[in-house]
């Protein structure tokens, strides 16, 4: 099997939640991943916005992974973290600043602070101007993430192309055909990378624009199409791909 695997979490093997510790994985899910890592070789690697502590809560087991967009990264146990330490102050002033819009909740990662609105989208323009603020005022390169319903300040190496890019230099994934499954703005880099390496794109919901080949509607889709790869006898094949 000449596949090399990436996934996003959140949107894309999950349902979405309201916040991000009340989302479900389903109870066929770990081994899946389990057994298709070894289908794959080994080359199965998860490419989350969570952190690494977070991912691995869900996921337990050392995945190689990708968190927080890219600015860690993991393979066969090892972890690097690619980004500089961040600025504490910045972290300090954006959770003041945000504790002054209800509604608003904060996230913080090694390398990043989350602003999620989901329970506020009123709130988008505020958060997003918030978070821009941060940015000028920082005194370190810094860089505003959008997704959905979240708007995060991270590091210049929170860049799921990147990771995805790192990770295709190095065995197992290294000669193998990329394919990157998400659904999220902060996807595209990565569907950008896989499509610059002739790999397969995935963008999982209903978005209009994006630069992903390929479709399915719901993590339920995106489950089903990995249980079909898992029993697919003889291994698979662009023919697998939804």
């Amino acid at each position: 099997m000449d596949w090399a695997l990436f996934l996003d979490v959140d949107g894309t093997l999950l349902d979405l939640a309201p916040k991000p510790g009340e989302v479900v994985v389903p109870r066929t899910l770990r081994p899946r991943l389990e057994t298709l890592r070894r289908r794959f070789g080994g080359a199965l690697a998860l490419v989350s916005g969570r952190a690494l502590s977070g991912v691995d809560q869900l996921f337990p087991g050392g995945h190689d992974a990708a968190g927080s967009h890219g600015a860690e990264w993991r393979l066969a146990g090892t972890t690097t973290v690619l980004a500089d330490p961040w600025p504490d102050e910045v972290a300090t002033m954006v959770v003041t600043a945000a504790g002054l819009l209800p509604g608003i909740l904060v996230e913080r990662k090694p390398r990043s602070v989350a602003l999620h609105y989901r329970d506020a989208p009123e709130r988008e323009p505020a958060v997003k101007a918030l978070a821009e603020a941060a940015i000028r005022n920082a005194g370190t390169e810094l860089r505003l993430l959008e997704g959905k319903a979240v708007i995060e300040i991270a590091s210049p190496e929170a860049d799921k192309g990147m990771a995805i890019d790192r990770f295709m230099r190095v065995p197992p994934y290294a000669g193998r055909r990329p394919v990157f499954a998400g659904d999220d703005i902060t996807d595209e880099s990565g569907f950008a990378a896989v499509n610059r390496l002739d790999g397969l794109s995935l963008h999982v919901g209903r978005s209009l624009v994006t630069r992903a080949h390929f479709r399915l509607s719901t993590p339920v889709s995106l489950r089903r199409w990995l249980a079909r790869l898992d029993q697919a006898p003889g291994g698979v094949s662009d023919h697998e791909l939804p």
